[in-house]
């Protein structure tokens, strides 16, 4: 029988993910399984705590929305732990729905009891100081709702440098997505091309343009590659997982196959 650690951000999204964590410990104990939660301070914490239950050869559950699967899933890349994801606040778990998670407490439980881990890739982001994200990167507007920057993140376009793979493009618009799992608001691939997806070991990029009263829409082509570096001709903050960073530039790579999740 698995042993669980639930990583809880207890100010996060209203309380949403503790709120969440209730019926889901009860289904677990219930069939048998010892869980436990630890209740974070902060991002950090959260990673120091995910991996003192992974080095006990505990499963680490992520409760709550992208920033903390995010901030989990760094914390345990690279490693042989098994870790699961819990979503708290509708809207804000991506990831969750990328990977068809059920919400009913029940069919979670289901899952995490009797499924198989399974691997899926990591973002590792390079700037300011490193950080990991499962979902997306947003640059510019894109990530105004959460970053510093808010200011500096209007709808006015720059010129986006970008090289996937070494290879330079420049893009003007007024956000940029790193999309590792297919995200709100994220353009989706063209029918042609193979979609976003958690296990294919590649990150798409796009640049966004549109303003005030118009559609936002893809400018230029959809990018794809390991690699991905980005700056701009003007100051932009930036969000992994929906936690705000500095400012460019970036630089992205994946991390494939990187955590063994329970989906």
């Amino acid at each position: 029988m698995r042993r669980f650690t639930a990583i809880v951000n207890p100010a996060a999204g209203r309380a949403a993910g503790a709120a969440a964590l209730i019926p889901l410990a009860r289904a677990l104990r219930g069939a048998g399984a010892q869980v436990e939660a630890e209740y974070s301070r902060g991002f950090g914490h959260a990673a120091e705590l995910a991996e003192r239950a992974a080095g006990a050869g505990r499963t680490v559950l992520a409760v709550g929305g992208d920033g903390m699967a995010g901030t989990v899933a760094g914390s345990l890349a690279e490693t042989d732990a098994v870790c699961g994801l819990v979503p708290g606040a509708v809207g804000r778990n991506a990831v969750a729905r990328a990977l068809g998670l059920p919400r009913a407490s029940e069919e979670l439980a289901e899952l995490l009891l009797h499924g198989e881990p399974r691997p899926v890739d990591v973002l590792r982001v390079d700037g300011e100081a490193p950080s990991f994200a499962l979902g997306a990167v947003w640059i510019g507007a894109g990530a105004a709702r959460t970053a510093p920057g808010r200011a500096l993140a209007s709808r006015r376009s720059a010129l986006f440098r970008i090289t996937v793979d070494g290879t330079p493009y420049e893009m003007r618009g007024h956000t940029a997505v790193l999309a590792n799992a297919p995200c709100p608001g994220a353009p989706a691939a063209p029918d042609s091309g193979p979609g976003v997806r958690l296990d294919d070991g590649a990150l798409e990029v796009a640049v966004l343009g549109g303003g005030p009263g118009r559609p936002t829409r893809t400018r230029g082509e959809m990018l794809r590659g390991r690699s991905v570096r980005v700056e701009a001709d003007r100051p932009m903050p930036y969000a992994a997982d929906g936690i705000p960073a500095p400012g460019l530039p970036l630089t992205a790579r994946v991390l494939p196959a990187a955590l063994r999740v329970l989906h």
